[in-house]
């Protein structure tokens, strides 16, 4: 008896202890891309996307604004809506599936049906092929979601945020994003 009141004396001690070394999250860098995202076990509601803009498409890059020069629509043989935002060597592609105006979709791990990416283009002179390009697939990252305000013959218009990982496991928070897509008649 004195063994067993012993034992559970020892774990509740150490059960004690270890719960007041907790200082919240585990954080492994805190400067990080990934630390800027939206939590993915909490992703937004409708009522949270409550940022605006004025281009044809715009998000914050790491934090670092991307405001597109050229923009377009299409929609391919399986009803996929495709647009994409591009200025300079930096664009965001979309690939939306069954989307509809007035819906929020999720755009995170192995989620192929609303997809988007960040792609980036550059000239790496360590490299043998020096032109190199980047990208940042949302459905091989951990948080994201598309708010779709507008899907009719004229626009297709929405908010955005994802993080995107490239296959060597790159990591791109894409924040407050927004697109006002014109489709062509």
């Amino acid at each position: 008896m004195k063994k067993i009141l012993h034992s559970v004396l020892s774990l509740s001690v150490v059960c004690v202890i270890l719960t007041a070394c907790s200082n919240g999250e585990y954080v492994a860098n805190p400067s990080g891309a990934a630390n800027s995202g939206v939590n993915p076990l909490k992703p937004l509601t409708s009522e949270e996307f409550t940022w605006s803009g004025t281009g044809a498409m715009e998000a914050d890059i790491n934090g670092k604004h991307f405001k597109a020069d050229t923009s377009g629509w299409y929609l391919d043989s399986s009803g996929t809506n495709v647009f994409m935002g591009a200025s300079g060597s930096k664009s965001i592609v979309f690939a939306l599936n069954n989307v509809y105006a007035v819906h929020l979709y999720s755009m995170s791990y192995h989620i192929l049906n609303t997809q988007a990416a960040y792609v980036e283009h550059y000239v790496d002179t360590k490299a043998i092929d020096t032109n190199v390009v980047d990208y940042y697939a949302s459905y091989l990252g951990n948080s994201g979601e598309v708010k779709i305000t507008e899907n009719d013959s004229a626009y297709i218009r929405g908010l955005f945020y994802f993080q995107g990982v490239t296959t060597e496991g790159k990591l791109v928070t894409v924040s407050n994003g927004v697109f006002n897509i014109k489709k062509p008649l």
